[in-house]
């Protein structure tokens, strides 16, 4: 890589997503380096995750991660340190699923396992967004072709590969690197004041709260949160 041209811009989409979620997000980034959207689509384990940013040539980057792609960006830059320049987290859960959550994931595993995934319905997606959102057929499209691209064996796999997930904000505290939170202040899934004591538990870190957002922010609010990250790569 050119001494002169900036590291890249990495981005990791969230659970039954892909590349798609950023689309809206990109012509906001005015970014001069290259710009890389992970696809977990096809992944098996959480190492196959893992290893698809292993696999980056470059030796740094900015990494940003949505919900589920939020806890990979977590546990990649535990692991890896010395390969982050910045890290973004959008929507992440923090610390490890309750019981009752994976006793959810694991019945719906269970029932995939005789019948075949077919998406998301409009109805599941409004539990999702923000109430405004439910009327932008962009935003529910978006999220029920990207489901649609899953069969039961892709659902279950990426299910299972983020089951079983560890705190690290004790681990994210005694690193260095820029850490930014960014969350929806109406999300339902990962509602704000957790968010709120993650960015307590981190010295460093920074915290950004978008309005009129549920869950899929980039989504829902892609302007916002191209400058968001913007602002995160520039501290």
């Amino acid at each position: 890589m050119n001494k002169n041209q900036p590291v890249p811009l990495v981005f990791l989409h969230g659970f039954l997503c892909d590349p798609r979620l950023w689309s809206d997000v990109q012509p906001h980034l005015n970014y001069p380096g290259p710009i890389y959207l992970i696809d977990f689509k096809f992944c098996k384990t959480l190492q196959d995750m893992l290893g698809q940013i292993e696999k980056i040539a470059e030796p740094r980057f900015h990494l940003v991660g949505f919900s589920m792609g939020g806890y990979i960006a977590e546990l990649f830059a535990t692991r890896h340190p010395e390969r982050i320049e910045t890290l973004t987290l959008i929507a992440a859960n923090v610390g490890a699923l309750s019981e009752r959550d994976q006793s959810t994931r694991l019945k719906m595993a269970e029932m995939l396992s005789r019948v075949q995934y077919k998406g998301m319905s409009e109805k599941e997606v409004a539990k999702f967004i923000h109430p405004n959102s439910v009327q932008n057929s962009h935003v529910v499209q978006t999220v029920i072709e990207m489901s649609q691209a899953y069969s039961s064996e892709m659902y279950v796999n990426q299910m299972r590969a983020t089951l079983q997930r560890e705190d690290l904000t004790s681990a994210l505290d005694l690193l260095d690197f820029p850490l930014t939170i960014v969350a929806g202040r109406e999300d339902r899934v990962v509602p704000l004041p957790s968010l709120e004591a993650f960015h307590a538990g981190i010295s460093r870190s920074n915290m950004i709260v978008i309005d009129g957002s549920g869950h899929y922010v980039p989504l829902e609010k892609p302007t916002e949160v191209g400058r968001a990250v913007m602002r995160a790569i520039s501290i």
